[in-house]
């Protein structure tokens, strides 16, 4: 009995934090593309934040911002890509437009992703490759998010949100309730079976019901379980490099959550899967 106060007296903190966090999404939603924008690269720069620390515990201040900054570099290079130079073509010549426009937009592209990933690597003195994959991560999510909303308005973001917070949520509750034996104890010591395929179930009920309306049903649960294991994988890559450094949580910004990596480490995951996914389709039917 004694233990049954401690599994859940973290959840009144958790829920206002969350309810708040909800509020200012929804507002930066709502504000439109450019609010919208800018408001995931301020959330990247905090993210890169905690991850220089979570790469190299006691990196020294100006460094670890110059770190958090780096994210910038990508905006720039695509700005610089498109608008830097670009010879319009003639009259009538559209299509040579188009891909000049499609050429400078990918080199830019991989210019401003390599680029963050480069100042890890001049900056950081230990975590080369842990700064390189999980930025990486970082950066496409970031990058998709902002696609996912431009492209589909906010029902973009708002349907990967939903899947990644069914998988969390369901997660969470079945695995305080049932428990059982955990899914991966040396890595993510509170994360149980139960509780990781309860959000596999609840997340391919919302893709069968939600996306199976733009297609085949169980195309669209297959999709959301997929998209929810990954965020659950995210979760766990975040949970290998705080216990690699020794900390509980990536900072203390949001009570009862820890830091931006600990409450967004899921969705940037999803969202990494989904950019990926998108990508590989574009080429496909180009």
């Amino acid at each position: 009995m004694a233990d049954t106060p401690s599994a859940w007296s973290d959840l009144s903190t958790r829920v206002m934090s969350a309810v708040a966090m909800v509020a200012v999404v929804a507002l930066a939603l709502a504000a439109g593309g450019v609010v919208w924008s800018l408001f995931a690269l301020l959330v990247t720069f905090v993210m890169f934040w905690e991850l220089a620390a979570l790469c190299r515990p006691g990196i020294g201040g100006v460094r670890r911002i110059a770190l958090a900054l780096s994210p910038v570099l990508l905006p720039l290079a695509l700005a610089v890509a498109l608008w830097g130079g670009l010879g319009v073509p003639p009259p009538g010549e559209g299509a040579m437009l188009a891909d000049a426009l499609a050429g400078r937009l990918g080199a830019g592209l991989a210019i401003g992703l390599a680029l963050p990933l480069l100042a890890g690597a001049v900056l950081l003195n230990g975590g080369r490759l842990i700064w390189a994959g999980y930025g990486l991560m970082v950066l496409i999510g970031a990058l998709y998010l902002v696609f996912a909303y431009l492209e589909f308005d906010v029902i973009g973001v708002v349907v990967l949100v939903v899947i990644v917070a069914i998988s969390d949520i369901l997660g969470y509750f079945a695995g305080r309730l049932i428990g059982g034996p955990k899914f991966w104890p040396r890595v993510s010591p509170k994360k149980t079976w139960s509780g990781t395929v309860a959000g596999w179930v609840g997340a391919a009920l919302f893709g069968w019901f939600v996306l199976g309306q733009q297609g085949t049903p169980l195309a669209g649960a297959a999709a959301a379980v997929g998209l929810a294991f990954a965020g659950q994988m995210g979760d766990i890559a975040e949970s290998a490099m705080k216990r690699r450094v020794g900390v509980k949580d990536s900072s203390a910004l949001i009570p009862g959550h820890g830091g931006f990596l600990d409450r967004l480490d899921a969705l940037v995951a999803a969202s990494a899967l989904a950019g990926i996914l998108t990508f590989a389709y574009v080429i496909w039917t180009s």
